[in-house]
Protein backbone atom coordinates (compact mmCIF):
# COMPACT_ATOMS: atom_id res chain seq x y z
CA UNK A 1 0.00 0.00 0.00
CA UNK A 2 2.84 2.42 0.78
CA UNK A 3 4.45 1.84 -2.63
CA UNK A 4 1.11 2.24 -4.36
CA UNK A 5 0.41 5.51 -2.55
CA UNK A 6 3.81 6.91 -3.44
CA UNK A 7 3.20 5.97 -7.07
CA UNK A 8 -0.17 7.76 -7.09
CA UNK A 9 1.35 10.89 -5.53
CA UNK A 10 4.14 10.88 -8.14
CA UNK A 11 1.60 10.37 -10.93
CA UNK A 12 -0.54 13.22 -9.66
CA UNK A 13 2.51 15.46 -9.35
CA UNK A 14 3.59 14.64 -12.90
CA UNK A 15 0.14 15.31 -14.33
CA UNK A 16 -0.17 18.56 -12.39
CA UNK A 17 3.21 19.80 -13.63
CA UNK A 18 2.36 19.00 -17.26
CA UNK A 19 -0.97 20.78 -16.82
CA UNK A 20 0.76 23.87 -15.38
CA UNK A 21 3.28 23.76 -18.23
CA UNK A 22 0.43 23.66 -20.75
CA UNK A 23 -1.20 26.72 -19.17
CA UNK A 24 2.09 28.64 -19.36
CA UNK A 25 2.52 27.49 -22.98
CA UNK A 26 -0.96 28.73 -23.92
CA UNK A 27 -0.08 32.08 -22.33
CA UNK A 28 3.04 32.16 -24.56
CA UNK A 29 5.30 32.03 -21.50
CA UNK A 30 7.60 29.51 -23.14
CA UNK A 31 10.50 29.67 -20.67
CA UNK A 32 8.12 29.18 -17.75
CA UNK A 33 6.38 26.29 -19.48
CA UNK A 34 9.77 24.69 -20.22
CA UNK A 35 10.59 24.80 -16.51
CA UNK A 36 7.34 23.03 -15.62
CA UNK A 37 7.90 20.33 -18.23
CA UNK A 38 11.44 19.79 -16.91
CA UNK A 39 10.02 19.34 -13.42
CA UNK A 40 7.55 16.81 -14.80
CA UNK A 41 10.36 14.95 -16.55
CA UNK A 42 12.26 14.84 -13.24
CA UNK A 43 9.21 13.09 -11.75
CA UNK A 44 8.81 10.65 -14.64
CA UNK A 45 11.45 10.70 -17.35
CA UNK A 46 10.26 8.01 -19.74
CA UNK A 47 7.00 9.65 -20.78
CA UNK A 48 6.07 11.02 -24.18
CA UNK A 49 3.97 14.02 -23.21
CA UNK A 50 6.41 16.08 -21.14
CA UNK A 51 9.27 15.58 -23.61
CA UNK A 52 7.05 16.39 -26.58
CA UNK A 53 5.57 19.51 -24.97
CA UNK A 54 9.02 20.64 -23.83
CA UNK A 55 10.14 20.28 -27.45
CA UNK A 56 7.28 22.57 -28.52
CA UNK A 57 8.17 25.18 -25.89
CA UNK A 58 11.85 25.12 -26.94
CA UNK A 59 10.84 25.33 -30.60
CA UNK A 60 8.77 28.44 -29.85
CA UNK A 61 11.82 29.91 -28.12
CA UNK A 62 13.83 29.16 -31.31
CA UNK A 63 16.07 26.73 -29.44
CA UNK A 64 15.88 24.30 -32.32
CA UNK A 65 18.71 21.93 -31.44
CA UNK A 66 17.38 21.42 -27.91
CA UNK A 67 13.83 21.02 -29.24
CA UNK A 68 14.97 18.32 -31.65
CA UNK A 69 16.56 16.37 -28.79
CA UNK A 70 13.25 16.41 -26.88
CA UNK A 71 11.28 15.28 -29.94
CA UNK A 72 13.71 12.37 -30.35
CA UNK A 73 13.09 11.33 -26.74
CA UNK A 74 9.33 11.70 -27.19
CA UNK A 75 9.37 9.43 -30.27
CA UNK A 76 11.40 6.91 -28.29
CA UNK A 77 8.96 6.82 -25.37
CA UNK A 78 5.73 6.17 -27.28
CA UNK A 79 4.19 3.17 -28.98
CA UNK A 80 1.49 5.25 -30.65
CA UNK A 81 2.22 5.68 -34.36
CA UNK A 82 0.33 9.00 -34.38
CA UNK A 83 2.37 10.42 -31.50
CA UNK A 84 5.57 9.17 -33.16
CA UNK A 85 4.46 10.81 -36.44
CA UNK A 86 3.88 14.12 -34.65
CA UNK A 87 7.36 14.03 -33.10
CA UNK A 88 9.00 13.18 -36.46
CA UNK A 89 6.97 15.90 -38.18
CA UNK A 90 8.26 18.48 -35.71
CA UNK A 91 11.81 17.22 -36.19
CA UNK A 92 11.28 17.94 -39.87
CA UNK A 93 10.16 21.47 -38.98
CA UNK A 94 13.34 21.94 -36.95
CA UNK A 95 15.42 20.92 -39.98
CA UNK A 96 13.52 23.41 -42.18
CA UNK A 97 14.28 26.18 -39.68
CA UNK A 98 17.93 25.05 -39.72
CA UNK A 99 18.03 25.33 -43.56
CA UNK A 100 18.43 21.60 -44.07
CA UNK A 101 15.58 20.62 -46.42
CA UNK A 102 17.14 17.24 -47.27
CA UNK A 103 17.06 16.15 -43.63
CA UNK A 104 13.59 17.66 -43.22
CA UNK A 105 12.28 15.62 -46.15
CA UNK A 106 13.66 12.46 -44.54
CA UNK A 107 11.88 13.18 -41.24
CA UNK A 108 8.60 13.97 -43.03
CA UNK A 109 8.94 10.73 -44.98
CA UNK A 110 9.38 8.78 -41.73
CA UNK A 111 6.36 10.59 -40.29
CA UNK A 112 4.24 9.66 -43.32
CA UNK A 113 5.09 5.99 -42.78
CA UNK A 114 3.49 6.30 -39.35
CA UNK A 115 0.56 8.49 -40.45
CA UNK A 116 0.20 8.15 -44.26
CA UNK A 117 -3.05 10.13 -44.59
CA UNK A 118 -1.85 13.24 -42.75
CA UNK A 119 -2.10 16.07 -45.32
CA UNK A 120 0.02 18.53 -43.30
CA UNK A 121 2.92 16.08 -43.26
CA UNK A 122 2.47 15.28 -46.96
CA UNK A 123 2.45 18.96 -47.92
CA UNK A 124 5.60 19.69 -45.93
CA UNK A 125 7.31 16.63 -47.42
CA UNK A 126 6.64 17.88 -50.97
CA UNK A 127 7.84 21.39 -50.14
CA UNK A 128 11.01 20.09 -48.45
CA UNK A 129 11.77 17.96 -51.53
CA UNK A 130 11.39 21.01 -53.80
CA UNK A 131 13.50 23.19 -51.53
CA UNK A 132 16.20 20.51 -51.48
CA UNK A 133 16.17 20.27 -55.29
CA UNK A 134 16.36 24.04 -55.64
CA UNK A 135 19.26 24.19 -53.17
CA UNK A 136 21.21 21.48 -55.03
CA UNK A 137 20.50 23.08 -58.43
CA UNK A 138 21.84 26.38 -57.09
CA UNK A 139 24.97 24.66 -55.80
CA UNK A 140 25.53 23.05 -59.21
CA UNK A 141 24.99 26.38 -60.92
CA UNK A 142 27.49 28.10 -58.63
CA UNK A 143 29.99 25.28 -59.19
CA UNK A 144 29.48 25.60 -62.95
CA UNK A 145 30.18 29.31 -62.84
CA UNK A 146 33.46 28.61 -61.07
CA UNK A 147 34.38 26.08 -63.77
CA UNK A 148 33.56 28.56 -66.55
CA UNK A 149 35.86 31.13 -64.96
CA UNK A 150 38.71 28.60 -64.73
CA UNK A 151 38.21 27.68 -68.41
CA UNK A 152 38.18 31.36 -69.40
CA UNK A 153 41.47 31.91 -67.58
CA UNK A 154 42.97 28.91 -69.43
CA UNK A 155 41.65 30.18 -72.78
CA UNK A 156 43.07 33.65 -72.15
CA UNK A 157 46.42 32.11 -71.24
CA UNK A 158 46.36 29.98 -74.41
CA UNK A 159 45.56 32.99 -76.59
CA UNK A 160 48.52 34.82 -75.11
CA UNK A 161 50.87 31.92 -75.93
CA UNK A 162 49.45 31.64 -79.46
CA UNK A 163 49.94 35.35 -80.12
CA UNK A 164 53.52 35.14 -78.84
CA UNK A 165 54.27 32.19 -81.14
CA UNK A 166 52.84 34.03 -84.13
CA UNK A 167 55.00 37.06 -83.41
CA UNK A 168 58.12 34.91 -83.01
CA UNK A 169 57.50 33.11 -86.33
CA UNK A 170 57.14 36.15 -88.62
CA UNK A 171 59.51 36.13 -91.69
CA UNK A 172 59.68 36.07 -95.48
CA UNK A 173 58.59 32.44 -95.72
CA UNK A 174 55.60 33.10 -93.40
CA UNK A 175 54.41 35.96 -95.59
CA UNK A 176 53.91 33.79 -98.63
CA UNK A 177 52.67 30.67 -96.94
CA UNK A 178 48.96 30.96 -97.74
CA UNK A 179 49.22 32.87 -101.08
CA UNK A 180 46.94 31.57 -103.83
CA UNK A 181 44.60 29.71 -101.41
CA UNK A 182 40.94 30.78 -101.15
CA UNK A 183 39.73 32.00 -97.74
CA UNK A 184 38.51 28.96 -95.78
CA UNK A 185 35.49 29.36 -93.49
CA UNK A 186 36.29 28.90 -89.81
CA UNK A 187 35.17 25.60 -88.36
CA UNK A 188 33.30 27.28 -85.49
CA UNK A 189 31.63 29.92 -87.67
CA UNK A 190 28.16 28.35 -87.37
CA UNK A 191 28.49 27.40 -83.70
CA UNK A 192 26.31 29.20 -81.14
CA UNK A 193 28.49 31.42 -78.96
CA UNK A 194 29.01 29.96 -75.51
CA UNK A 195 27.38 32.93 -73.78
CA UNK A 196 24.26 32.66 -75.95
CA UNK A 197 24.09 28.89 -75.34
CA UNK A 198 24.32 29.42 -71.59
CA UNK A 199 21.53 32.00 -71.76
CA UNK A 200 19.25 29.59 -73.66
CA UNK A 201 19.86 26.84 -71.10
CA UNK A 202 19.27 29.33 -68.30
CA UNK A 203 15.92 30.37 -69.82
CA UNK A 204 14.83 26.71 -69.98
CA UNK A 205 15.91 26.16 -66.38
CA UNK A 206 14.04 29.27 -65.25
CA UNK A 207 10.83 28.03 -66.86
CA UNK A 208 11.19 24.75 -64.97
CA UNK A 209 11.85 26.59 -61.74
CA UNK A 210 8.76 28.76 -62.17
CA UNK A 211 6.53 25.73 -61.66
CA UNK A 212 8.44 24.79 -58.52
CA UNK A 213 8.27 28.37 -57.24
CA UNK A 214 4.49 28.40 -57.42
CA UNK A 215 4.46 25.44 -55.03
CA UNK A 216 7.24 26.80 -52.86
CA UNK A 217 5.33 30.05 -52.40
CA UNK A 218 2.75 28.04 -50.49
CA UNK A 219 4.03 28.31 -46.94
CA UNK A 220 4.86 25.09 -45.20
CA UNK A 221 3.32 24.26 -41.85
CA UNK A 222 6.43 25.16 -39.89
CA UNK A 223 4.65 25.40 -36.54
CA UNK A 224 4.95 22.37 -34.26
CA UNK A 225 1.96 20.10 -34.14
CA UNK A 226 0.26 20.36 -30.79
CA UNK A 227 -0.48 17.17 -28.90
CA UNK A 228 -0.66 18.58 -25.41
CA UNK A 229 -2.77 16.73 -22.91
CA UNK A 230 -4.84 18.73 -20.44
CA UNK A 231 -4.72 16.59 -17.35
Amino acid sequence: MIISSQFLVAQKSYNALVYEGNKKFDAKEYDASSSKYLEAIAEKNSNYTAHYNLGNALYKSKKYEEANAEYEKAAKYTKSKYEKAAALYNMGNVSIQSSNPEKAADYYKQALKQDPYNEAIRKNYEIAMLKDKEKKDQQKQNKGKGGDQDQKNKDDSGKGDQKKNQQDGKGDNQKGKDQGKPNQPKKDENKIPEEAERQILKDIENREKETARRILNKKSNSMPQSKEKDW
